[in-house]
């Protein structure tokens, strides 16, 4: 009778899993169905604002983000700004990224976590062509809060910080 319950408890259990969609994407799951902000400033002194939202993607296999920020670099337009989809990546196994801005420009990606702690990992090339290895990092600090760095880690540490705020649930 043991073996039956454990084996029905297994069955049980796998199954949830499945419904529940990609299991390696749950790191998400405290962010989703909700709108966070953020107001800051950046190590130039400009301002920074930002609302982002994620949803799951078709049966839970991906993760869908959308931001709003500002539009414009006399900081007085507000609007949607960008698109990125996350995903499970079966070769490299990590979770990749891709966000497409307004501007067309796209950035790919990889995310990391740790704990519940999200890390995002990509190279950023700036208007001359130079490119710098970037990480924004979203670090839980309970339910409703998130702390927002942006900056250049290496082996785990910050080396430069270029952005500290806070995501507030909405």
């Amino acid at each position: 009778m043991k073996n039956l319950i454990t084996l029905f408890s297994f069955f049980l259990f796998s199954f949830s899993l499945f419904a529940q969609g990609n299991i390696m994407l749950m790191p998400f799951e405290p962010l989703m169905n909700a709108e966070w902000k953020a107001e800051g400033k950046w190590k130039d002194g400009k301002p920074f604002k930002q609302e982002i939202s994620y949803q799951w993607g078709s049966q839970e296999q991906d993760v869908r983000m959308e931001t709003k920020s500002y539009l414009d670099t006399t900081f007085t337009k507000f609007g949607q700004y960008s698109e990125g989809i996350h995903k499970w990546d079966t070769i490299s196994n990590s979770i990749t990224f891709s966000v497409k801005d307004i501007h067309g420009k796209v950035i790919e990606g990889n995310v990391r976590t740790k704990l519940k702690t999200i890390l995002y990992e990509y190279a950023y090339e700036n208007e001359l062509g130079v490119k710098t290895y970037m990480t924004d990092a979203l670090i839980w600090i309970k339910p409703d809060k998130y702390m927002f760095k942006v900056g250049t880690m290496k082996e785990d540490e910050w080396e430069e910080v270029y952005l500290e705020t806070y995501f507030f649930k909405k």
